[in-house]
């Protein structure tokens, strides 16, 4: 049972001190170690109090004590608020929901999971892969856990990454636009109405999307993105850039020999 302790204390310091802590875990009740390992993470004692708490959630994996170790294990990391700290209790969260998928407390850890990559997240500029995380882990949780006590911050911070998510594809498009790249620039933007119709910014991508539009000579399909910009942001200062309705319309079409 107890095969994983020294293992799992080769992080201590010297070899004495690994020996004396090493005796002391094997004649020391689980819920004393438990309770050690608990007191020193709440003191930022972190290296120590993980040993603590490593060696109950290895031994007694099975028992509720051990899973309770695992989860305060992984908080241990989260509460260092590094991105060394985030990343390695990220993983730690998801191993967790993984081995105990009926635990009470899997919602607190897909939350965690959420958070972890949330803090993470990536400014608008650069590839959202932390961003995307916490968004699919935070519709997660509210979809799967609409009752538990963090749906509603799930929700909140799901909106959050959202608005993030939507700004990196206008900025990818807008850069796209003044390239002269219409088509990358209009399938960024196509992809902000259809998918982040709630993007605070959906001014400005209308007004984009209108110009690609008569960028590839199509101004029906500008006129109608123009119209909506219009009509839903009326106080937004593009709107006075719009060219005035009779040049939205498209040229009439002479008979022949008129």
């Amino acid at each position: 049972m107890f095969g994983a302790a020294l293992a799992v204390l080769s992080g201590c310091g010297t070899t004495n001190d690994a020996a004396k802590l090493t005796r002391e875990l094997l004649t020391m009740p689980k819920e004393e170690a438990y309770a050690r390992g608990e007191a020193l993470v709440k003191k930022k004692k972190y290296e120590t109090g993980r040993q603590y708490l490593r060696f109950v959630a290895e031994n007694y994996a099975n028992d509720p004590i051990g899973r309770q170790a695992a989860l305060r294990l992984a908080d241990s990391f989260f509460d260092e608020k590094t991105q060394l700290g985030y990343l390695e209790a990220g993983v730690r969260y998801k191993d967790f929901r993984n081995r105990y998928p009926s635990h009470p407390k899997s919602d607190y850890a897909l939350f965690r999971v959420a958070q972890c990559s949330d803090r993470q997240a990536e400014s608008p500029d650069r590839e959202q892969g932390n961003t995307r995380q916490a968004a699919t882990s935070y519709r997660e949780l509210a979809i799967n856990f609409p009752d538990s006590p963090y749906a509603t911050e799930s929700r909140a911070r799901l909106g959050a990454m959202r608005g993030l998510l939507a700004e990196h594809e206008y900025l990818v498009g807008h850069f796209y636009l003044r390239r002269k790249a219409w088509r990358a620039a209009k399938g960024r933007m196509d992809t902000i109405l259809t998918a982040y119709p709630e993007y605070a910014g959906l001014d400005k991508v209308l007004y984009e999307a209108g110009l690609l539009e008569t960028k590839m000579g199509n101004k029906d399909g500008a006129r109608t993105l123009w119209e909506r910009l219009a009509r839903d942001y009326p106080a937004s200062p593009l709107v006075r850039k719009l060219p005035a309705p009779p040049a939205l319309a498209a040229a009439p079409v002479r008979a022949a020999g008129g």
